[in-house]
């Protein structure tokens, strides 16, 4: 997992202020580390919004898809009026799509308000035959490329899971940051190893293979471990004190492609971890592996690319896949993940008084995940990434540049 982070304050003059504010927004961030990749976030930009609105389309779609005509109808009605909220804000962007998908929306509405006598029934069952035993498309946004079919005998990759399965999961990460800023030399920052545990309940299996679950946040907790600065570990394990019993939901397709996700929060919650848990269990959606439509075998290999919203950071990912063994319903992928961002500016809402222009983002990994495909997570993952980024901020009226590189190695456990 790659993310952007922004400087201690590791500077003399830098106010004690400054430093508590950019060490709570750098607890953030070690919590949303926990994961293999940065979750996809809806923002204010439209090219964003209009992502958020494909996937309630794909939503609804898939519920009209599984005889739901009710519940799709509301789905497509939120998009509509999303749609018409679009036009209304940006009414210069992308109008024959925004004016085609308003249309598309209308009729599916119409439809679904006056059927002719028996043709939902009729399009629900064809529908529900032909879909059986295939996932719905991927997620907005969202491609998969299949590179290398594999050897035969080949098979298509779907998780099979039933409601009321369960798996707990541990995971543990160890990161260390090297950040340069101007007028001072290179600073290595070593962070305290993270654990975390999470038990993931799936709740419900549509006729199209996609599956609702839920999860619960488990124990937290932050490594005593010498050499680590005393405001660096107690900015992280405060973000901890109230995670433990968080409950959460989502929607993941058969093939692995996360499509929904909710956080639940108790009133009152910092906004700074309200922000944070919310990405946090988004992220759960990506951190399976994502599997193509069609059959493979071993030595197949394909590709997966998103877009991808992470601390107000605009994102491409492209993670390759390789699928280097498979037994049964037992495989062993090994991955590869690239991400780069083009420059631009940013703003972290845990931290309103601070600019970002960055003008540099790239970032690599190599993982390894064992996967049950009667589990909704892989059974055991690792994730060795390293990024590089480079920005420049306005603190105070002044202009300073700074270069970040950090490394990140990940472990998740079934327990």
């Amino acid at each position: 997992m790659i993310k952007i982070s922004s400087h201690p304050c590791l500077a003399a003059s830098a106010s004690k202020t400054q430093f508590a504010v950019i060490m709570k927004w750098l607890s953030g961030l070690m919590i949303l580390g926990l994961l293999l990749s940065p979750s996809l976030r809806a923002a204010e930009d439209p090219e964003a919004q209009f992502l958020k609105i494909l996937s309630i389309m794909d939503q609804a779609d898939t519920l009209k898809a599984s005889g739901n005509g009710t519940s799709a109808k509301v789905k497509y009605q939120e998009a509509q009026r999303a749609l018409l909220n679009l036009k209304k804000n940006h009414p210069t962007w992308n109008t024959k799509v925004v004016a085609f998908r308003l249309k598309y929306v209308g009729e599916k509405i119409d439809a679904l308000t006056q059927p002719p006598p028996g043709a939902e029934a009729t399009e629900t069952v064809g529908t529900a035959s032909k879909s059986e035993g295939k996932s719905a498309a991927a997620p907005p946004g969202t491609q998969v490329k299949l590179l290398d079919a594999g050897a035969e005998p080949r098979r298509a990759l779907r998780i099979q899971v039933k409601p009321g399965d369960k798996q707990t999961l541990g995971m543990t990460m160890k990161i260390a940051m090297n950040m340069e800023m101007d007028g001072m030399p290179a600073q290595a920052i070593k962070m305290p190893s993270i654990k975390m545990d999470m038990e993931l309940t799936v709740k419900d299996v549509a006729a199209n293979g996609d599956i609702a679950y839920e999860t619960t946040m488990g124990d937290a907790s932050v490594a005593d471990e010498p050499g680590i600065m005393p405001q660096v570990a107690e900015a992280i394990k405060a973000s901890f004190e109230s995670i433990k019993g968080l409950t959460g939901t989502g929607t993941i397709s058969s093939r692995g492609l996360g499509k929904t996700a909710d956080m639940k929060l108790p009133p009152g919650a910092d906004p700074q971890m309200r922000q944070a848990m919310e990405q946090m269990h988004e992220s759960f959606s990506t951190i399976t592996t994502g599997f193509p439509e069609e059959p493979v075998g071993t030595g197949a290999r394909w590709e997966v690319m998103m877009p991808l919203k992470s601390q107000g950071m605009t994102i491409t990912q492209t993670t390759s896949y390789q699928l280097a063994s498979i037994e049964g319903d037992n495989l062993n992928v090994k991955s590869t993940l690239a991400q780069h961002a083009a420059n631009q500016k940013i703003q972290n809402p845990a931290m309103p008084g601070l600019k970002v222009d960055v003008t540099k983002m790239t970032g690599s990994g190599n993982g390894n995940a064992t996967i049950n495909l009667a589990q909704v997570l892989p059974s055991q993952a690792t994730m060795d990434s390293k990024s590089d980024v480079a920005m420049a901020m306005d603190m105070g009226g002044q202009k300073q540049k700074m270069t970040m590189k950090m490394d990140i190695n990940l472990l998740l456990e079934s327990k």
